[in-house]
């Protein structure tokens, strides 16, 4: 398979701003791909900022306000899943503090295909997870469906970032804002196998997508593979 090359974007001072930058100066270049067995996605920064864009329209549309907390039981559920990136972001875009604990008390909770809430949040978005995002099979009741996302509007919306001082993400440590911002940029493809992805959990995947968006560089996430050394050398990534 022939890959594109990867981008070599210049460097930001914050993920948000560094996806939107990545989406003017090298839009159509992966900058996250994902890998589950035979399955492979690619998103190029463009179209990784539709689907940021769209699903803060649909938080917008729900009532969701900065401030807000947004459970993502999807992130530590499948942490290797494209979507629970995607998820991530939007999140962050309008301006909520990320759950990854389920302990906080949610305004909305986003889940997986064969999940139940972790109690009854304001709005409850569920996700196939599978390659293409395809509709649920078995919804749970009153959840939107996130294949219905793909349905709302694509204009930008502006980012909406709580302060940098505030808590952006609760894992096993909280992170602020200026601590997400100030980790280690990466600038190159960069992989994370099943066995880091299983240890680390939505947290390392969260901060090494951060430090790809910061320095310019691509994430590369395997949730299963036969041969991830084969992957390694396909996409010109580097494990870490």
């Amino acid at each position: 398979m022939v890959s594109l090359a990867r981008p070599t974007a210049s460097r930001s001072s914050d993920p948000l701003t560094a996806l939107w930058r990545r989406s003017k100066e090298a839009g159509a270049l992966p900058i996250l791909t994902w890998y589950d067995g035979a399955d492979r996605g690619e998103l190029s920064a463009r179209t990784l900022l539709t689907w940021v864009t769209k699903s803060v329209h649909l938080l917008d549309s729900e009532g969701i306000a900065a401030g807000d907390v947004a459970r993502l039981s999807v992130f530590r559920q499948r942490p290797g899943h494209w979507t629970s990136c995607v998820w991530l972001l939007s999140s962050w875009w309008a301006g909520l503090r990320v759950d990854l604990t389920g302990l906080d008390e949610a305004t909305v909770e986003v889940i997986g295909p064969d999940t139940d809430p972790v109690d009854s949040p304001e709005v409850l978005v569920q996700c196939s997870l599978t390659p293409l995002a395809t509709p649920c099979q078995n919804p749970v009741p009153g959840a939107i469906d996130n294949a219905d996302v793909l349905a709302g509007p694509d204009d930008l919306v502006t980012a909406r970032p709580a302060a940098s001082g505030s808590v952006w993400l609760r894992g096993c440590q909280e992170w602020t804002g200026e601590q997400l911002c100030s980790v280690v940029p990466l600038g190159r493809a960069v992989l994370l196998s099943p066995e880091r992805i299983r240890v680390g959990g939505g947290e390392l995947v969260a901060t090494t997508l951060v430090s790809c968006l910061l320095g310019g560089g691509s994430l590369v996430l395997v949730e299963s593979s036969d041969d991830v050394a084969a992957i390694t050398t396909q996409e010109g990534a580097v494990e870490v």
